[in-house]
Order: C-alpha cells, then structure tokens, then sequence
C-alpha cells in the first residue's frame, strides 16, 4: 500500500510540475507573440511620419513646382487613404486580446492582416500608376516650354518611385513573413 501512495503523490507531482510548465509556455508564447505584433504595428507609425512628410514638404514642392490645388488635393486624400488603410486593420489586432484572450482569435485577426496587404498590392499599384501619371501632365502643361524641366522631374519621379518600390516590397515581404510566422507559432 505503501508504494500506490507513494506513486499517487508521484504523479500528483508531474501533474503539477507539467501543469506548471504549460503556464509558462503559455505565458512566453503570449509575450512573443505581442513583441511581434507590436513590431507589425511600428509599421503604421513609420507610415504616418511618411505620410506627414509627403503632405506638408511634398505638396509644398507640387505648389513649386506649378501643380494644380486638384492634384496637390488629390495627393493629400490619397495619402491619407493609405494611412487609414493600414491603421483601422492594424487595430483590429489587440495586445490586450494576445496577453488575456484566445490566441486562435488573434491568428485569426492575423490572418486577416496578412490578407488586407496582399489584397492591398492589387489597389496600390494602380493607384500609384494614376497618380504618376497625372504628375507628369501636370509638369508637362505647366512647363511646355521647358522640356529640360519635364524630363528631369520625369527621371527623377521615376528613379525615386523605382527606389521606394523595391524598399516598399521587400518591407511588403518581410511583414508578409512575419504574419506567417505569428500564425504558425499560435496554431502548433
């Protein structure tokens, strides 16, 4: 009888210490996961800045440049389109939902990130395309008599908006990656 106790208070204590070891496990795959969507978050600030930036010194070079208040207009609601676009999905995904709630609703919301910015590819694209082209309308009427001017600001647009496309992708790619790994790392 002696040895059914002892095996009894045994396996009471693997039960504990296993019982205990799921808690931490549980606790450090929160954490992470909150450190990684709060990196994923940065994304949107660092956007923000970008978008004040393009709206106050960029719409002031477009007003030196001779470009219509339609276009600079155009360009202010655009940005802050984007903005929006990323903000309002971005808080969808709650720090407070990965430390307390169910973590197969946050992959879930993860997801659902993850989908917006491969979907948002599709929009973007074109979006830019447009806008480039007006741009270049825009400096063309205003300077007919310059082509020098058209065709400088044309290179310059095009090589800047080469530049900040490959940034941009490979940012797209690696947010992209890391979405993945936040829903791989919930659903083991």
């Amino acid at each position: 009888m002696d040895e059914l106790q002892e095996m009894q208070a045994q396996m009471a204590l693997l039960k504990q210490k296993l019982n205990n070891e799921e808690i931490v496990n549980d606790r450090l795959l929160r954490e992470v996961t909150r450190q990684r969507v709060h990196r994923l978050n940065r994304n949107v600030w660092q956007e923000g800045m970008c978008v004040l930036l393009v709206i106050t010194f960029g719409n002031y070079a477009f007003h030196q440049l001779g470009c219509s208040w339609w276009f600079i207009g155009a360009t202010t609601v655009m940005m802050l389109g984007c903005f929006l676009a990323t903000l309002i999905p971005h808080r969808r995904v709650k720090e407070s939902e990965i430390m307390q709630g169910d973590l197969l609703t946050v992959a879930k919301q993860v997801r659902r990130l993850r989908q917006l910015y491969k979907d948002w590819v599709r929009i973007s694209i074109p979006m830019v395309v447009v806008w480039f082209i007006w741009f270049l309308v825009e400096i063309y009427f205003q300077h007919t008599d310059s082509l020098f001017i058209f065709v400088f600001t044309a290179i310059g647009t095009a090589a800047g908006g080469t530049v900040g496309g490959i940034i941009g992708g490979r940012q797209h790619r690696k947010f992209i990656r890391e979405m993945d790994e936040i829903i791989a790392q919930i659903e083991q």
